[in-house]
């Protein structure tokens, strides 16, 4: 008896893995489909949608559309711009913006513009859709709308809605620069009309003993990204695309690879092309990260990286992505909660609550770095420079001082205060002829009280 055929439906995994962990393991789906008496197709999914396929499910729905698609005879042509999808123009809009001009954080944007297109959104008569199978023409004002209370309904607090209201308004703004719309939904004319949520200045900061706990329920590498973040106050995504060839004053001995040395004035350097405000920036290396770069600089075989490896990368210096699950763990242990996690890979509704109650995001690590130069007494432009900031102004609402930090402050003013009032009084008891300012102040305020016509200056 002849052993039963697999059906594949013309979706398979070109991958070690066995044919049972293909819906989980992370390899890209393969198409492969011939219509009778035709040309046969075979592709990567991942390469034709230009992002990753993870779920099953979802990439039988596109290899049907496909298969609809090659049987129209419409595979491969420009489609209409009417019939354009906001699926299709997120797509287009990450291979022609994103990855040009923000390839460092190419990955936040791709989570975004997912997060986005699979938000169900109320169509206006009946039904309701992801808002990627809209069509872009259908998508108005109101549609905007419906996706903010969606979101809001959905726990996405003030700051999060913006972000993606930005990410709609910059991809809009996008099609009407092409020609593919003739107008954003966010305009009427030359009025906004779609108003973004008042955001109150975050200014959370690690409190007592809060930096260790995290430290210790952090993996290795999660670890010296944390590290890397309060030493220097980068982005996550500057850490993550850091690469050794923009560290510079680090030398290994070339006779013995565990010896290290540095230049008097060590720095990180950070291209325009890798920071967010498009400017070139340099923070100086201090004693802490020397010693964790000093930890990451050869591969497992004890051979020095090469310059073009990622420095907070795997093993062997290839880039990773966001360490985003990572990150909720560590959260959650540091703060004596064990994460759970439901189906999909997903934190459950427990894990979610406890994390929004913690309320530590990553990026705080960087308020942390800033925050900790300022209360060190670091010129507040130096901090704007190592930041990346614009303008100071916009460093010193950043910036959080700690509590303890302004009564350090006050007790300094107070001894210096009273060092200056006992050298006054030193000064008058010793009878050099003249009465201390204070004093000659006093006198004359009490001439004036006394009916004297004060001096017209």
């Amino acid at each position: 008896m002849k052993p039963k055929r697999h059906q594949n439906k013309g979706l398979r995994k070109h991958c070690d893995c066995p044919r049972r962990a293909w819906a989980k393991c992370q390899h890209a789906w393969h198409f492969n489909f011939q219509p009778r008496g035709g040309q046969g197709y075979r592709f990567s999914l991942d390469k034709h949608f230009n992002r990753h396929i993870d779920s099953k499910t979802e990439a039988e729905d596109l290899a049907a559309d496909l298969r609809k698609q090659i049987r129209a005879g419409t595979f491969g042509q420009p489609m209409p711009l009417q019939a354009m999808t906001m699926q299709q123009l997120a797509d287009v809009y990450y291979e022609r913006h994103v990855q040009v001009k923000c390839a460092a954080n190419q990955a936040a944007h791709r989570y975004q513009l997912d997060a986005i297109c699979k938000t169900t959104v109320r169509r206006p008569t009946e039904g309701s859709a992801p808002l990627g199978e809209w069509r872009v023409s259908d998508i108005v004002t109101d549609t905007i709308e419906r996706f903010r209370e969606v979101r809001a309904a959905g726990g996405s607090g003030p700051v999060a809605i913006n972000r993606y209201l930005e990410t709609l308004r910059s991809v809009f703004n996008f099609a009407v620069r092409v020609g593919y719309v003739a107008a954003s939904p966010f305009k009427r004319g030359t009025e906004t009309v779609v108003k973004f949520e008042d955001e109150a200045p975050r200014t959370r900061r690690l409190r007592d003993g809060e930096e260790k706990r995290l430290l210790a329920a952090c993996g290795l590498h999660l670890r010296a990204c944390v590290e890397a973040a309060l030493e220097t106050g980068m982005r996550l995504g500057e850490i993550l695309s850091l690469q050794w060839v923009q560290v510079e004053g680090m030398r290994v001995d070339e006779n013995d690879n565990t010896q290290v040395s540095w230049a008097p004035r060590a720095e990180l350097f950070l291209p325009k092309s890798k920071t967010k405000t498009k400017r070139d920036r340099r923070i100086p290396i201090s004693t802490r990260l020397r010693s964790i770069l000093e930890l990451r600089r050869l591969d497992p075989a004890g051979k020095p990286l090469a310059s073009d490896k990622f420095v907070f990368g795997n093993a062997v210096g290839e880039q990773v992505q966001s360490p985003r699950r990572a990150w909720y763990t560590a959260v959650l242990k540091a703060h004596g909660h064990e994460p759970t996690y439901a189906k999909g890979a997903n934190l459950d509704a427990d894990s979610r609550a406890a994390l929004r109650t913690i309320d530590l995001h990553f990026h705080d690590l960087r308020r942390e770095a800033g925050s900790r130069w300022m209360d060190a007494g670091v010129p507040l432009a130096t901090i704007q420079r190592w930041l990346g900031h614009s303008n100071v102004s916009q460093t010193s609402v950043y910036l959080a001082g700690s509590s303890s930090s302004e009564h350090d402050h006050m007790r300094r003013f107070e001894e210096r205060r009273d060092a200056c009032n006992g050298l006054a009084t030193d000064a008058g008891s010793q009878g050099y002829g003249t009465p201390p300012a204070a004093t000659r102040l006093d006198e004359k305020a009490s001439k004036t009280a006394e009916g004297y016509e004060p001096t017209i200056m």
